[in-house]
């Protein structure tokens, strides 16, 4: 049996059949207790599972799945079906549980790099290259705090989720928020407002472009993802005082989305031809182009690798 009989199988035929999040919502007990066994000794998992890393690289990837817990908990306790890409990992960690704790998805992990992963990884570079995998294949993509490393065309990357999502799939997104609580306390403490903007050696390192919450439903619902559900979540600890809450409270056009991360869900219910470039993210329609500075740039580190 291929990947597209398996997701019509457990997606239906009809517009009125259930999709990959309410079915997984049926977990039989022993999944269940498996989650709870997750969450409750998550920390001791960690550097249990991470015990096989070399001594001196252990720490960093136990210190990064400790500090980022709640959103780790978060979405390996998402419901999933059949068949699901994990896209744009880099933590082995996650590759991991979400295969434990998901026995009867299976899943498929698109990384540019996950180093001493266990698992096979499927190498692309997802704004420019087709995924591998059939139209219509896949129930569930994740695509958790990748968005805002992008920087070349992020509409390549929708469109292909959209592509390769089967019709009633769902996607599960998370990204740092432009507008959460957390940039306005570093505006007001004299801080970058993008807590990642500094020069990496690599510039997908960091966050290129933070995404608002209109600007996601907005690029979603042009590539065909009706959007379900669109939250804020705060998954990091953060002192804000009372003066500056009830600022936004009063002033915020909507203070439900000034969390630090947008959480959204969204379903496949149309198909599209390809990239959709919507004003709001970019204003020439297209993608960034190679020209100008960064042209001239590329030639001279091309002449001198050669």
């Amino acid at each position: 049996m291929g990947i597209k009989d398996i997701v019509k199988g457990v997606l239906g035929r009809s517009a009125g059949a259930s999709t990959s999040h309410e079915l997984a919502r049926s977990h039989d007990p022993a999944v269940l207790r498996l989650l709870d066994d997750f969450k409750a000794g998550y920390d001791t998992k960690v550097k249990d599972f991470y015990d096989y890393l070399p001594s001196d690289v252990r720490p960093l990837f136990c210190d990064d799945a400790l500090y980022h817990r709640a959103r780790y908990i978060d979405m390996c306790s998402q419901a999933y079906g059949a068949v699901v890409i994990e896209l744009g990992s880099d933590k082995p960690f996650i590759t991991h549980f979400l295969r434990q704790l998901h026995p009867a998805s299976e899943f498929h992990t698109i990384s540019i790099d996950i180093p001493f992963s266990p698992y096979p990884i499927t190498r692309i570079d997802i704004e420019s290259e087709r995924f591998p995998f059939e139209s219509h294949s896949a129930t569930d993509v994740i695509f958790t705090e990748v968005l805002e490393h992008l920087f070349r065309d992020p509409a390549w990357t929708i469109a292909e989720i959209s592509r390769v999502l089967a019709p009633g799939g769902n996607l599960f997104l998370t990204t740092p928020n432009a507008c959460g609580m957390d940039v306005l306390m570093n505006l007001l403490l004299q801080l970058n407002p993008n807590g990642r903007n500094q020069f990496y050696e690599a510039i997908e390192s960091g966050h290129p472009h933070l995404w608002t919450a209109s600007e996601c439903r907005a690029l979603l619902e042009a590539h065909g993802l009706e959007v379900q559900e669109l939250t804020t979540v705060d998954y990091y600890p953060m002192h804000v005082p009372e003066a500056v809450k009830a600022f936004l409270a009063e002033h915020s056009s909507d203070p439900a989305l000034n969390g630090q991360v947008l959480r959204i869900r969204a379903r496949k219910v149309a198909d599209v031809d390809g990239p959709v470039y919507i004003p709001a993210v970019f204003p020439q329609s297209r993608p960034v182009q190679l020209k100008g500075a960064l042209l001239e740039w590329a030639k001279r580190q091309t002449n001198q690798a050669g």
